[in-house]
């Protein structure tokens, strides 16, 4: 197995949903499936039902979750370095279960792979009543994804809404800087450090006609307190010195 993408949850995950339906089948469809789908949890209401179905579910790609408890506060960084450290194989990249992927993403990501590059992806942003047209089938996502390029695209500096590298630079970052809290600036800071670690950065999706990652609506549970910690993690971009983080372990391990 050459890829693992892994993805960091809490009840976003909600088995039958539009939006968990197709962010698996838009990976179960992949023409490259030479990879595996991790979940990484932390600490879902509905962790062994999710759980259940992933690793029975009748498709091409093989999934499976691994759990680990967190507080009141989403920890994306810390769940993510969870995923990269649970991963199998020797490429690894990050995603979020809010996604959907055009059935060549990663093909394309595939044929830049390389030990001495690390991949990003710009990302389109759907908006509700559009993406509602993908649910129902008057868009599609796999047969004709130039149809679905309606959105708003992220500038650069904000990151994208994948991260993909070898292992071996995972381990010489040491993932994620857990001192992010909910989520917000933890991609920006991985990719400063990335670049600090001597490692190139390469994008996927730099024009309209190239993007293949897509970023579902869903309604934010706690939007107040998403923008106190955001607030807070700002502040954490100005203090990077060193391109590893993490002292004193990463992703519930040392």
């Amino acid at each position: 197995m050459k890829l693992t993408v892994t993805a960091s949850n809490r009840d976003r995950l909600q088995i039958g949903s539009d939006a968990t339906n197709l962010f698996i089948k838009s990976l179960q469809w992949q023409t490259f499936q030479d990879f595996e789908l991790l979940i990484a949890d932390g600490g879902s209401k509905n962790y062994e039902e999710t759980k259940e179905y992933l690793e029975s579910y009748d498709g091409p790609v093989p999934m499976r979750m691994v759990q680990h408890k967190i507080g009141d506060a989403f920890l994306r960084s810390l769940l993510n370095n969870v995923g990269i450290r649970n991963a199998k194989a020797e490429y690894i990249m990050t995603t979020d279960v809010d996604m959907a992927f055009g059935p060549q993403f990663l093909q394309t990501l595939n044929e830049r792979l390389s030990p001495k590059v690390f991949i990003d992806s710009r990302t389109m942003y759907w908006k509700l009543p559009f993406a509602k047209m993908i649910y129902g089938g008057k868009k599609d996502l796999y047969n004709k994804v130039e149809e679905c390029r309606a959105g708003r695209i992220k500038k650069r500096t904000t990151a994208g809404g994948c991260q993909c590298t070898h292992i071996e630079n995972w381990r010489k970052v040491r993932g994620f800087d857990e001192s992010y809290i909910g989520w917000g600036s933890e991609d920006q800071d991985l990719l400063h450090r990335i670049k600090m670690s001597g490692v190139k950065i390469q994008w996927l999706g730099e024009s309209n006609e190239t993007i293949m990652l897509f970023h579902q609506p869903h309604i934010r549970e706690d939007l107040k307190r998403d923008l106190v910690y955001q607030h807070k993690n700002k502040k954490l971009l100005n203090r990077i010195k060193e391109y590893a983080v993490n002292p004193n372990g990463w992703g519930g391990k040392d």
